[in-house]
């Protein structure tokens, strides 16, 4: 549910901020994409942040991950995906907003998880 509240957001992000509801569609392809990756990486332990280089260990991962990436790429900047799936080529900071969203959310997520699972201080 976490992930469609926030592909409708994204989607509302670029009607609202971008004036184009056809950015915010490529956007939300976009940010579903990176959440796969996210996600894939976030599985690696349920409270370690993603941020850590043990969740690169393993090399089929790593290219499916960089495979993934790079779809998510061309489906916006390539013409003949944007005319195939009716997206729209993102630029710089249209994408940031696909990517850092996800990973912040997530790694907050993390973070309070930590925090309740550490032991209460003693006083």
């Amino acid at each position: 549910m976490a992930i469609t509240i926030g592909l409708l957001s994204m989607i509302q992000l670029g009607e609202s901020h971008f004036d184009s509801v056809k950015v915010g569609q490529s956007m939300a392809f976009t940010a579903f994409a990176l959440c796969l990756i996210v996600s894939a990486l976030e599985c690696c332990s349920e409270t370690d942040t993603v941020l850590t280089t043990a969740g690169f260990d393993n090399k089929q991962m790593n290219w499916a991950m960089l495979v993934e990436f790079i779809l998510a790429i061309m489906v916006t900047q390539m013409d003949a995906f944007n005319r195939l799936l009716g997206t729209t080529e993102l630029a710089l900071r249209e994408f940031a907003w696909t990517l850092i969203p996800p990973l912040a959310l997530w790694e907050l997520g993390k973070f309070l998880v930590r925090r309740r699972g550490a032991p209460a201080p003693r006083t």
